[in-house]
Parts: structure tokens; sequence; C-alpha cells
């Protein structure tokens, strides 16, 4: 076989430097590679450890403008990139000149992150194409089974279109920082007058008893900006109102929130609107607000939006409120006046006929006793009796009875008209004089008392022995109590067996003396509640109920530095409570309370530390149910009594029987970790109001005492 003349275009050695690469790069299954890379969009090629391409591939064809058959087996690779003769970045880490790389490609080049002893360079290549192209390119060597250099590979990417971008984005933003330098300056001269007007509008508007805000007009108004004067009257600070979409809304009085909002739905339509409602301050009271909007609507497309101001005028209302009472206090008073003259007259008229009576009574009984004798001499025998049908003895007897009768009316009619007066008689000095409770009680039993009696089968009083006097107006208490006393009698049906309790006693802690008016009626809901002391309020408007009666008593108790309240229950009754110092210089400091008892310390903290109200009792082994009725006796403003159901020397079941009996009124709620504890098991008949499995939520107590609803003092 001739031996053939070497190949032009330095390819003398490829077949045999070709053969060797081949052989160590395609052992062992790495045929693939070439493969890969025939196939890769991404332009590559392969040198060996010679520097002699070995691979070309067609992206890098179409790159560079140059045929593989026209470069593989040379070391030509620098002819895509360069006008003369350089090493390539692959070049260098086949010669292992890492060193030499920034020679070569300075500031252009990084290690790669992405492959060890990699290194990925960007740079610009005049040559390539007709305007030049940028290329980023990677270059990694190529490694035998056994760790050796045998090659490396170079990857190119052309970036030239996004470099260009990017030089036409930058030159952009040369152009765009110039002008908004230019547009910076007229801005902020802009800027500065603006803010001049702002502050100075800033300051009228913080000097102004409103607050200002803005809102979506969208279904749930979102606040969006409020001014600063909210804090001084709700205690909110502003981002409250406008980080939470809801906040504003679920503020309102439960009652006026419904009214508010279908309000503000019109306002929408109509383009303003003014109204009032309540709004829960961050103390948990209540304020009034009038609040008044306008609806704005852009000319653009930019959506609709309201602006407003809110007041509060709270003061306004309690003064428009105190005024209209005292109005009606004025009424009432002449009215009593007028009343009480027309009594009197009344009353003189009805006694001269009356004492007539009472002393024939009198002169009618000492004849009686004159001719009895001699009727039981003479006349007992008479045949005449038969013919009557009547005995000598029953007539006698019955003649008694009738003159005993006359008398005893008689006297009643007195007193009666003696209580008319009482009660008609006005106060002639504003100065107090000391007042005997059980005098009161006494004197309005005689007024109304008949009145009561006619729907109330059971009446029991209650009075103290030796109760001190307070200092008051005799007329003013007797009024209320009168009131309170009627309104009792009002609230039990006909066919319901009425029984009303009135009770008077000492409360040394509170230095007060305190008087209850409890009955068994129809009792009042919630609703009726919260409004129960407000002035026209009234549930008996068809009954021509003015809803005056309850909030004139609440100001003449006022009148005497004490305060009124009421617990009731629907369905079950109403208790009245009149708490009056023995001294007007000491103010009673009383709300209602929870009164809570378990042996459980670390339960009964969990508990206090939920509400701000509850009385704990850490119940010991000592202790009996007499006790904690003692107790509540002493403590009236107890409204809710929760309880271990197990404690230490005290039976649950035994205690609610107790308290239920005492205090029908009072809301028992009974918890266990035991199920079967909270059974009665026969042993007691009576009703807890709430059974829970400990352990329960703090929310779910919460939503049972929200639903009983809570004394009002």
């Amino acid at each position: 076989m001739k031996t053939k003349s070497p190949p032009k275009n330095n390819k003398t050695n490829f077949k045999r430097s070709e053969s060797v690469w081949a052989k160590e790069v395609f052992s062992n299954g790495q045929q693939s590679l070439q493969s890969i890379i025939g196939s890769s969009p991404i332009p590559a090629f392969i040198i060996g450890k010679d520097h002699l391409i070995i691979y070309w591939n067609k992206a890098l064809e179409e790159l560079s403008g140059i045929k593989a058959k026209e470069v593989v087996g040379t070391g030509q690779q620098w002819r895509a990139f360069y006008k003369t003769a350089r090493p390539c970045m692959a070049d260098l880490l086949v010669d292992k000149y890492h060193k030499k790389i920034p020679q070569w490609y300075p500031g252009k080049f990084i290690k790669s992150k992405l492959i060890k002893g990699a290194y990925e360079a960007t740079d610009f290549f005049p040559e390539l194409g007709k305007r030049g192209k940028w290329l980023r390119f990677t270059a990694a060597v190529i490694r035998s089974s056994k760790g050796s250099v045998i090659g490396a590979v170079e990857t190119l990417e052309d970036i030239t279109d996004a470099k260009r971008a990017e030089e036409s984005l930058l030159k952009a933003q040369e152009e765009l920082e110039i002008k908004v330098k230019e547009r910076t300056h007229k801005l902020t001269k802009a800027n500065k007058a603006l803010k001049e007007t702002t502050d100075h509008l800033s300051l009228i508007l913080e000097f102004l008893p409103i607050v200002s805000y803005t809102c979506n007009a969208d279904e749930n108004f979102t606040i969006t900006f409020v001014s600063n004067r909210v804090k001084e009257i709700t205690g909110y600070a502003p981002s409250r109102f406008t980080d939470n979409s809801y906040f504003w809304q679920e503020h309102i009085h439960p009652e006026d929130r419904d009214n508010v909002l279908k309000k503000l739905r019109s306002a929408t339509k109509r383009g303003t609107y003014k109204f009032e409602y309540r709004f829960q301050t961050e103390g948990g009271s209540y304020r009034w607000i009038s609040d008044h909007r306008r609806l704005i609507k852009p000319s653009s497309r930019s959506r609709s939006y309201m602006v407003g101001a809110w007041q509060d005028i709270t003061e306004d209302k309690k003064i428009r409120q105190e005024g209209e009472i005292r109005l009606q206090q004025m009424i009432q008073s002449h009215k009593l006046k007028a009343l009480g003259e027309v009594v009197t007259g009344v009353a003189h008229e009805i006694n001269n006929p009356v004492s007539f009576i009472a002393n024939n009574i009198t002169l009618l009984e000492e004849m009686w006793n004159t001719i009895e004798p001699i009727l039981a001499s003479d006349g007992a025998s008479h045949p005449d009796w038969s013919n009557k049908g009547i005995g000598y003895v029953e007539f006698c007897t019955n003649m008694k009875e009738v003159i005993g009768e006359f008398k005893i009316a008689s006297q009643r009619i007195k007193r009666v008209i003696a209580g008319l007066k009482e009660f008609a008689r006005t106060d002639e000095t504003l100065e107090k004089k000391p007042v005997k409770i059980e005098e009161v009680i006494q004197g309005v039993m005689i007024i109304v008392g008949a009145q009561v009696r006619k729907t109330v089968s059971h009446m029991d009083i209650y009075i103290d022995s030796n109760l001190p006097p307070i200092q008051g107006h005799f007329q003013k208490i007797e009024q209320v109590i009168a009131n309170l006393l009627i309104n009792a009698h009002q609230s039990i049906t006909p066919e319901r067996k009425g029984r009303i309790i009135i009770t008077a006693r000492s409360i040394e802690r509170l230095k007060a003396i305190l008087i209850e008016i409890e009955d068994n009626g129809i009792g009042m809901e919630k609703e009726v509640l919260d409004h129960i002391f407000e002035p026209f309020f009234t549930t008996r408007r068809d009954m021509e109920g003015t809803g005056l009666g309850l909030s004139i008593s609440y100001g003449l108790i006022k009148e005497h530095h004490g305060i009124i309240g009421v617990l009731s229950r629907p369905r079950i009754g109403s208790k009245f409570t009149i708490y009056l110092p023995l001294d007007a210089k000491t103010p009673i400091n009383i709300r209602p309370a929870i009164l809570c008892c378990d042996s459980d310390a670390s339960y009964l903290n969990e508990i206090k530390m939920s509400f701000a109200d509850v009385i704990d009792w850490h119940c010991s082994a000592e202790e009996t149910c007499e006790d904690i009725i003692a107790y509540l006796e002493m403590h009236p403003e107890v409204d809710i009594f929760i309880s271990e159901v197990n404690l230490p020397s005290i039976n649950g079941w035994e205690l609610t029987k107790k308290i239920k009996e005492r205090f029908p009124l009072l809301p028992v709620i009974l918890y266990s970790s035991d199920s079967s504890s909270l059974k009665q098991e026969g042993k007691v008949s009576v009703k807890s109001d709430y059974f829970l499995k400990k352990p329960f939520s703090i929310s779910q107590l919460q939503n049972i005492i929200r639903e009983k609803g809570r004394q009002i003092l």
C-alpha cells in the first residue's frame, strides 16, 4: 500500500490526532457527546490537547460563516473571532494558562458559577457579521476517565441584540435623566408652593372641630385617608381606619349600622348625604357622630370616591336630651302641681262626708250598744223574728259586723286621703332633709298598694330594721318607687301568679341604702334594656305611654347622687335596683360584675385576664353555699355567676339551686372537665342557664355572656 502525501492546511497529523483523541473521549459510552453538540442550537467547538479542532458544530458555522470542513483538524479556531492568530479561551484552559486569562480578556471574564474550572467572558467581535457581534462564551476542559486534560470545549451565545438594546436603553435613560432633572426642578418649585398651601390647609383642619376623610365609593366604603384629629375623638390612630377595610363599619353601633349603610348606598346615587350614628371608641364607649359626605365623580376614567367630615356631637346630643328632660320634668311638675290642687280639693270634699260618716258610726255604735240589751230582754222572743226570716242572734251578730266594717272602711278612706294629700304635696324648699326609706315605702303602698294587688297574688316587703336615714326629698323618692312598683305590676299578665318583692337594706361597704323591686313579669329583651332610661322610649305606646317615667326616675335618683339599675330576663322577670348614698359627698362607684368560683387558681386567672369585671373566688374546703349566697347579698352588682361543678366542699348543683331560689334572675353558668358532672342525676331539681365542657374557649364564654345580657347600671 502506498503512503499518501500529507494533506494541506496543517492537516498532516489530523488522522492520528483525531484517532487518539476520539479513542479517549468517546470510550466508555461517551460517543453521544458528538451527537449532543452537533444537534445543539448553541454555537460550540471542541479542541484537543494539541489545540487542533476536533468538532465545529452547525450553529457555529452559521454564526461565523466558516464551514467545519475548513477548520476541523487545524488550530485556526481564532479565525471566527479575530483578524490575527491568538489564543481563544479554550486554548488557555488546555495549556492551563489560567493566569493569562486576565491578559487576553481584561475586565471581561469571570469564573463560572455552574461548572468547576470553567470561565465565562463577554466581548465584542467586530469581524463577525457586517457590524460585529457581542458574544458571551464559556470554556471548560474535558478530562479523561483518569482525570487528565485531553481537550476543551467552548460554547458561544450571540447577545448582540440584547447589548444593543441595553445601549439604546442607556442612551434613552441618559436623555430621560436630563428631562427628569428639568422636570424635577419645575416640580420642586411647584411642590414647595403646594407644601406651603397644604401646610396652611392642614393647620386649619387640625384646629377645626371635625375629622376630614376620603373613602372609596364601593360596597365597603373603604377609608383611604383620615385626619389625625380622629385619634382625639375615637382614641384610634388614623392607620386603624385605612389598614382595615371593615374597621369603620365594624365600630358603628349594631343598631345603626344597617341604616347607615343603606343611606350611604343612596348617597352614591344622590351625591350628598348627612346622617348621625353612634361609633365605638377605643375605650368601648359610644360617641355620637355627625357624618356629612359628598360623592366625587372625576371627569377622567378614574373611580368615583367620597370626601366627608365627621363631627363629635355627643355633648350636643346630651344637651338636647337634657333640655327635653328638663322641659318634660317642668311639664310633669306643673301637671303634678295641678293634680295636687285637684287632689287636695277632692280630698277636702271627700273628707267632709267621710268625717260625718266616721262620727255617725261612733254614734251608731253607741246607740246599738244601748238598744242591744233592751232587745235582749224584751224582744228576743218576739214572734216576728221568725216571720222576717232572720233570728235575733244572727241579727245582732250582723249588726256588729256591719258597724265594725264601717269603722274599718272609714279609717281606710282617711288613710288614702292622707296619702293622696302627701303625694300631691310639693317640696316647699330645695333643701334636702333626712328621709326614712321605710316611711317612703309605707307611703307608696298606701297610694298604689290596692292597684298593685289586683294582679299580684304575692307581695313581700323586707325592710331591715334601723335603716339609717338619707338626705333627700321624700316626695321625689316616693315618686320613683311608686313608678317602679306600677311598672312591675303592669308587667305581670293576668294569667300569671304575680309576685313582687320589695327589699330595703343597708350595704355597709358602699355606704348606701339599697332598694330592690323585683317581679316575675314578662321581663325585657336586651334591645329594650339598652334604651330603658332614654326619654320617650316606651313599649306601651299603644297604651298612651309617654316613655318619661323611667327617664324622670333616673334623673331624680341622680339628683340624690344615687344610681338606678335594672336586671331583666325575658319571660322570667325584672329587678330594679336603687343605690342611695348615706353621704352625698361620697359617690357610689359600682359597675356590673361577674363572680367566678373555682378551686383551680390558674383557670380563675385565665378567666380574669379575659374579662375586666371578673371577681375571682378561689374556693377552699372550709367554704359553704351560704358563704357565696351571703356574698351575693352584699354585692348586688354581680349579674353573672360562673362556677366549676366540683368544688372542694360544695356541689355545683346544690349551689345553683340555692342561688336560683334567692336570685331567680341571676344567670348561672356551670362548667366541668367531667361530662358526667354536668348531669344532675336526679338529685337536684334545678336548671343551670348554660353548661360548658372544659377546656372551653374564652370566645365561647364571651358569646354566652353577650347573649344573656348584662345588668344596666
